[in-house]
């Protein structure tokens, strides 16, 4: 082999290797461009989740009832009694919120030496709608299990179906919290003939509504 094939033989090989790192320096950057790309859509997706998630629970509402709420005593007689309603909901928007709620109502009482107590308890659907900021109308469907027939003035435990309306005034200082107070009106007239009411009122704490 004479001195110019060898310089050839040489220049080829190094063209070659030449090629080969150029192509795999090539092959390193688009794959670090290419994971720099998934990363940064990995983190943009990452964000819109959370966002979606935060957005979720920022239309949460939380509420709150107390009813009935007395206790007296004398003259050989003494009652005690308290309601609850906690309920939570979704606010489909700005003004309107629909949820779920649970409810009873416990009472005991001393009536000449006789004790006794009662429990009522139920659980149904609401939707209320905010007309002002101070104000708004609300409706319920509710299955109610009362303990006491009053048309008798017996013990007798009764399940009914039934739906309430009413409205209800909230008062806020423009944070999430509120407090007022509700009143629904008994639509279903087997209900307030066998439990006597024909009204609930409710001092109501509620949250982000």
């Amino acid at each position: 082999m004479n001195v110019k094939k060898c310089f050839s033989f040489v220049l080829v090989f190094l063209l070659v290797g030449l090629s080969i790192n150029e192509a795999d320096a090539q092959r390193r950057g688009t794959k670090k461009r290419t994971s720099k790309t998934e990363k940064a859509e990995d983190s943009r997706s990452s964000s819109r989740s959370k966002d979606v998630g935060l957005d979720w629970k920022q239309n949460l509402v939380y509420e709150i009832g107390f009813g009935n709420p007395t206790f007296f005593g004398g003259g050989g007689q003494s009652q005690f009694n308290i309601a609850l309603k906690p309920g939570v909901g979704y606010k489909i928007v700005d003004r309107v919120a629909a949820g779920v709620f649970i409810k009873g109502d416990y009472t005991f009482a001393n009536l000449g030496g006789n004790e006794f107590s009662l429990l009522d308890y139920g659980a149904g659907l609401f939707a209320k709608f905010r007309v002002i900021d101070a104000i708004y109308i609300r409706a319920e469907g509710t299955y109610q299990n009362y303990s006491f027939d009053r048309r008798l003035n017996i013990l007798n435990r009764g399940d009914f179906i039934e739906p309430l309306i009413g409205a209800g005034y909230r008062s806020s200082n423009g944070g999430p919290w509120a407090f007022g107070g509700e009143l629904l009106f008994h639509m279903n007239r087997e209900v307030r003939d066998f439990a006597g009411q024909v009204f609930e009122f409710w001092i109501k704490l509620d949250y982000n509504f």
